[in-house]
């Protein structure tokens, strides 16, 4: 899931305020999934802690082949063409390389946006890449029986449907963004952002956005206050916003317990962003249901069965925050599948807002 080390995702809309609204026929299909880079990088990151990093290398990368993105990449892309959500805000989408140097690792291995395109592309599923906020980029040289070099790119992407006329739906004003808060753990530094647009359905103006935030380390403080810190820069860039506004993305964050939690998100975020306005759209459509969206199972593992523990999650830190609009209705997708059945060891959430009469 590479939660450990990737970018952030948030989301933006219009309309009215946070109540559950009937449905109506002008609404508006936002989703959110992080897509899971084959690895928590574990094993990196232990390894750059040791005088040789090179054999943990080689455990990222044989964890890598062993997770499937191919396969996973198709049931994402049949999940999407069965919902046709407006936007796909996601998040991890990663693309792993090669080469015989740090330097020269450019041979693509696997290219997970590509892998979810062309699969749409198979099931004619109207989607385009919008944006694509590019951040975390690490090479690493792994020992003899390697390669020589693996390459972690880290990505957000936002796709949105093209089959619909402009006068339907249509988005501008489309930017990517690097927070300035970041994290780092020896040479690493962990890039984040978030991508912003301007969607308007049925003349109706919507302000959004697709981020991920920084997650929290076991032991290390400082993660945590990176994470309110890369919030709250999301949350200035949208303060001004004259348009109802959507925040969609991983956030790292336990929207179930939140800093009471039993898992390694137990940070007050959640209670930071809904404390400038936003509502929680699953809370607010599912209000007896914890919805827990992460893990489906857990990596890391032990080779050669990196995913021996399927495992039913505990933890709800994929989100949609809204402000200024009315929710139809929030659903899981995936929920209660597992590896290999499941595209991510996340859940993916879709929320339905009404866009006005």
């Amino acid at each position: 899931m590479t939660r450990r080390i990737v970018a952030t995702t948030c989301f933006i809309l219009v309309c009215l305020a946070p109540v559950l609204a009937a449905p109506q026929n002008s609404t508006f299909k936002i989703m959110t999934q992080n897509m899971d880079a084959g690895t928590d990088l574990g094993y990196a990151l232990y390894g750059l802690q040791q005088p040789d990093p090179r054999p943990y290398i080689d455990l990222t990368l044989d964890e890598v082949d062993a997770s499937g993105l191919p396969a996973r990449a198709s049931l994402l892309a049949a999940e999407i063409a069965a919902r046709m959500p407006h936007l796909v805000s996601l998040q991890e989408v990663t693309l792993w390389r090669t080469g015989a140097t740090p330097e020269t690792a450019t041979t693509v291995r696997y290219d997970q946006l590509e892998l979810l395109m062309s699969s749409l592309k198979g099931l004619a599923a109207p989607y385009e890449v919008v944006a694509i906020n590019t951040l975390t980029d690490i090479a690493l040289p792994t020992t003899d029986a390697g390669p020589g070099a693996l390459r972690f790119t880290d990505r957000d992407v936002l796709l949105a449907r093209t089959d619909l006329h402009p006068s339907e739906f249509h988005l501008s004003d489309v930017h990517t963004h690097v927070y300035q808060a970041a994290l780092t753990i020896g040479p690493f530094t962990a890039r984040r952002g978030f991508i912003s647009a301007l969607a308007r359905v049925d003349n109706k103006l919507f302000r959004f956005a697709n981020t991920h935030l920084e997650n929290k380390f076991p032991g290390v403080e400082a993660s945590a206050t990176i994470q309110r810190l890369q919030a709250g820069e999301l949350l200035s860039f949208m303060m001004n916003s004259p348009q109802p506004v959507i925040l969609s993305g991983d956030y790292n964050a336990d929207a179930i317990l939140g800093d009471a939690g039993p898992g390694p998100d137990n940070t007050d975020t959640v209670a930071f962003i809904e404390s400038s306005g936003y509502a929680d759209s699953w809370a607010v459509a599912n209000p007896s249901a914890a919805g827990a969206t992460w893990p489906l199972f857990l990596e890391d593992q032990p080779p050669p069965d990196f995913f021996l523990f399927p495992t039913t999650p505990w933890e709800r830190i994929d989100l949609i925050f809204f402000k200024g609009l009315e929710v139809v209705a929030s659903v899981q997708i995936g929920a209660g599948l597992t590896y290999p059945d499941s595209a991510s060891d996340h859940t993916g959430v879709m929320t339905t807002f009404h866009c006005g009469d």
